[in-house]
């Protein structure tokens, strides 16, 4: 009798998806299934699996999906508390169009989309839904663009300019090729002044790289130890600063640029948005690209950024020290 109330109001179009459940929900009390239909809502959903990824994946990457996770609770407003089900690909599609109104490059919209169609995934295989509404969304063309690097005298420029410890910062990365906040939280006691070698470990992929230390940076942090301050950072003020944002480490690197003198190498890419081939992480590009230029091979260059495949973390378990060492020796000196 419900069924058939049901498929009446649907002829009429009159059929929500509230009415719906609720037959449904009868239905099954009455026949004393002992359970009712448990609706998960939009965000309910997200924050369970946002907790999941947090719990398994690097710190960096668990901040990079809750960027994506809240900018697309926040476009669907109100609507976020209803249940998962209800979700559209209209609604991916609006999330998709916020991003790119953002001037975000088409590879950080794809990567959202993305993020946001692998939670959905989960719900799939879950049960909770029974389709992806973010697969029925077309993606923006990707358009690759070639990362700048910055040649030895520029890197003097950008250390000359800059003040404090944004100067050990800026060759830390040329002469180590470490990304912004891993050369942020390096800490002393990963520094062996007597074997001249830097140990860290990577936020993105948790590896740790033992790095030779460049004549020029041994000589930075030789006058550093000299001070005898007890700080577990290596830089403590920017340890505790932000990478991202309007006021984070890597806008300040460009205002260094820009005092420097050095070009950030602007280009225009798709739905003319402009884009900088040249930024903090052109540092760790010019490191690789300056080993490179020496003649240093692929699988040492590999081996000091961390930078490595399964098949050739297989290949390449060891290195000696000296050849890594000689490595990092042929970069030029900044003298």
């Amino acid at each position: 009798m419900e069924y058939e109330r049901a498929s009446k109001l649907a002829r009429r179009g009159d059929l929500v998806e509230a009415q719906a459940r609720e037959v449904l929900k009868d239905i099954m009390k009455r026949a004393d299934m002992g359970e009712t239909l448990h609706g998960v809502s939009i965000k309910s959903h997200f924050d369970t699996w946002l907790d999941s990824k947090r719990g398994r994946k690097a710190k960096s990457t668990g901040e990079r999906y809750g960027v994506a996770v809240a900018d697309f609770l926040a476009t669907l407003g109100k609507r976020a508390s209803k249940p998962l089900t209800s979700l559209t690909a209209a609604d991916v599609e609006h999330f998709l169009n916020h991003r790119i109104a953002k001037k975000l490059s088409p590879a950080t919209v794809i990567l959202d989309v993305k993020i946001i169609g692998g939670a959905l995934n989960v719900a799939r295989r879950q049960g909770l839904i029974t389709t992806n509404p973010a697969e029925a969304v077309e993606l923006p063309e990707a358009v690759g663009m070639e990362r700048g690097t910055f040649t030895p005298a520029e890197v003097k420029m950008l250390v000359d300019t800059a003040e404090g410890e944004w100067k050990l910062l800026i060759m830390l990365a040329y002469f180590t090729g470490a990304r912004l906040s891993d050369c942020c939280r390096m800490q002393w006691d990963g520094v062996d002044l007597t074997d001249e070698t830097l140990t860290y470990t990577q936020a993105k992929t948790g590896a740790k790289v033992t790095t030779p230390l460049h004549p020029d940076l041994l000589a930075r942090l030789n006058k550093l130890a000299g001070t005898d301050k007890p700080d577990i950072f290596i830089m403590p003020k920017l340890a505790l600063q932000r990478g991202g944002g309007r006021r984070g480490l890597s806008e300040t690197f460009k205002k260094i640029m820009r005092q420097a003198g050095v070009d950030s190498q602007t280009v225009k890419g798709a739905g003319n948005q402009m884009f900088s081939r040249r930024s903090f992480h052109a540092l760790r590009h010019s490191f690789t690209s300056a080993l490179a230029n020496q003649n240093v091979s692929s699988e040492l260059r590999m081996k000091l950024t961390g930078h490595k495949t399964e098949g050739e973390h297989r290949k390449y378990t060891h290195h000696e020290m000296d050849n890594l060492r000689a490595a990092v020796k042929k970069i030029p000196s900044l003298g």
